[in-house]
């Protein structure tokens, strides 16, 4: 139904529900955390403690990115602090400067950085060929036995926290987002008139088979890092409701 789009597809579909679970891990941890210690600074130390690897890989993007466009910084904190709004800032990098294409790379890095990492990470974990025709064979069995196979591996679990964390810290935050939806828009406004009258440059079937192809890895990468923060959202899931529980009675 979707033919060449499938692809693109799936990944937008892959990191909205990434983008949810993350947030839904989030809350489960930080209130378990809050409702045992009854100390939020507490309970948000520990979360930034605990998704440590993906803040710094988060903040060192956009830090690079900026050297690598000539930008310069200022502030480099991977250190959580609650915001004016009372938001949660899990770290920072000071930006001094810079055009709209220059602060839109920055803005945009974490999340081309993180999700190459993504990839990478999913597929040295997993076999995600054999995961696949598992899949499609639709029998359990073999999808069981390549999940087995995957945490057998050695430093498994080393990989598999370092997927969870540098996947979870891909999504941009506000400020990030603003350049970045900004030329966006520019570029929508110069493109469609350009497509209206017909004068589009012609993108070459190689490209267009490549951005395909580069979308269903990623997409196969989003899927492996989408059902580790599965599993610890029921986890975590499980110990924030027996948590609510056990204090409301008390």
């Amino acid at each position: 139904m979707l033919g060449p789009w499938a692809p693109l597809f799936w990944t937008l579909a892959l990191l909205i529900v990434l983008w949810w679970v993350s947030r839904r891990l989030a809350h489960y941890f930080i209130y378990s955390v809050y409702l045992i210690t009854r100390n939020e600074g507490l309970s948000v130390a520990l979360y930034a403690i605990f998704i440590f690897p993906g803040t710094l890989v988060h903040e060192t993007s956009h830090w690079l990115m900026a050297k690598l466009v000539g930008v310069r910084t200022g502030s480099f904190d991977v250190l959580p602090r609650f915001a004016r709004d009372g938001t949660i800032q899990l770290g920072s990098v000071g930006i001094r400067g810079g055009s709209l294409w220059q602060l839109a790379l920055i803005g945009l890095a974490p999340m081309v950085v993180g999700s190459l990492l993504t990839v990478w990470l999913s597929y040295s974990l997993v076999n995600v060929d054999a995961l696949g025709y598992a899949v499609e064979s639709g029998s359990w069995s073999a999808v069981l036995n390549v999940l087995v196979a995957s945490l057998q591996k050695p430093d498994a679990l080393l990989a598999l926290y370092l997927l969870f964390t540098i996947s979870d810290s891909i999504f941009l935050s506000t400020s990030d987002r603003a350049p970045v939806q900004q030329l966006a828009l520019y570029l929508v406004l110069v493109l469609i008139p350009l497509y209206v009258l017909g004068v589009m440059p012609a993108i070459p079937n190689s490209w267009t088979a490549a951005v395909q192809q580069g979308f269903a890895v990623f997409a196969s990468g989003l899927a492996i890092a989408l059902v580790v923060h599965l599993l610890l959202v029921i986890l975590f899931g499980a110990v924030y409701f027996l948590v609510k529980s056990l204090t409301v009675r008390d």
